[in-house]
């Protein structure tokens, strides 16, 4: 009997990954004594287009504003994740290992959080920080998850061509040998 209950939560952890729901956003958010100085910008606008990604853009610490058709020609890692996220937070360390092993080969990585508040920005500088993530991560607002397919579970991470065209999307926290497979595919 044991065994059945085993096998049976083993094979529903493998057709249902782990994910968070919005609702799971009451979580306390451990506070990170660590003064990161990281870039954490805002979404300022989206626009959505047939078969690509939609385009967004922020500002970087200069000011400028950067779109994500800057990063066109190159093989993205698009994570939406949030602060209070379990499942987030596990996959966390495979992602930003995969970001520094394929940095060298052009991969870039953009994390969007969809954490909210009055102080998001200095909660996600401050989560960046702790779990030194190098790759530019920007704040979503609700125009840019509707964008990509009104996201309801994170982590949801898509793998963009050089096209800007989607060509994977992944509900739940996976390994970073998954990921690498996945993106492998296109280099």
């Amino acid at each position: 009997m044991i065994l059945r209950i085993v096998i049976l939560v083993g094979t529903f952890s493998l057709l249902y990954p782990q994910g968070c729901s919005n609702k799971e956003a009451e979580a306390t958010l451990e506070k990170s004594k660590f003064e990161p100085n990281h870039d954490v910008a805002e979404v300022i606008t989206v626009t959505t287009r047939p078969n690509t990604v939609p385009n967004f853009t922020w500002k970087d610490p200069s000011g400028k504003i950067v779109d994500f058709d800057s990063f066109r020609g190159k093989i993205t890692l698009i994570n939406f994740w949030a602060t209070w996220c379990g499942p987030c937070k596990r996959e966390l360390p495979d992602l930003v290992a995969l970001s520094n092993a394929l940095a060298p080969r052009g991969v870039k990585f953009i994390g969007i959080s969809v954490d909210r508040g009055a102080n998001v920005v200095e909660t996600v500088r401050s989560y960046i920080g702790q779990y030194k993530i190098p790759y530019q991560n920007v704040i979503a607002n609700g125009e840019l998850e509707e964008a990509f397919g009104n996201i309801r579970a994170i982590p949801t991470s898509f793998i963009i061509d050089a096209n800007g065209r989607i060509v994977q999307t992944i509900v739940g926290m996976r390994t970073k040998e998954f990921f690498a497979q996945a993106i492998n595919r296109l280099l």
